[in-house]
């Protein structure tokens, strides 16, 4: 958030309002009569959601690789000479 960041009066009038405007967008899409818009949202967020059988295969295959990277890692762990102008003894 802005207001985290700066810690200024105007960051947080700022915040203020972007999360009013958030909220009035909401309010608005809720109360209004079911709009193409609303039904293009809805199955937007619909089609986000889902994970298909696919896509659940290859976070698996994501994981593994990291898996196998983290022991090659933990494997190769020597000891390294110090950085700056001191010679190791």
């Amino acid at each position: 958030m802005l207001s985290g960041l700066l810690k200024s009066d105007i960051a947080i009038e700022v915040n203020i309002s972007i999360m009013r405007a958030f909220v009035a967008m909401r309010q608005y899409l809720l109360n209004s009569t079911p709009s193409p818009l609303l039904k293009e949202l809805k199955d937007r967020i619909e089609a986000l959601e889902d994970i298909t059988e696919e896509n659940e295969e290859k976070f698996d295959e994501i994981y593994l690789a990291l898996a196998q990277l983290a022991q090659k890692n933990k494997q190769n762990n020597k000891p390294r000479n110090p950085i700056g102008f001191v010679k190791p003894q």
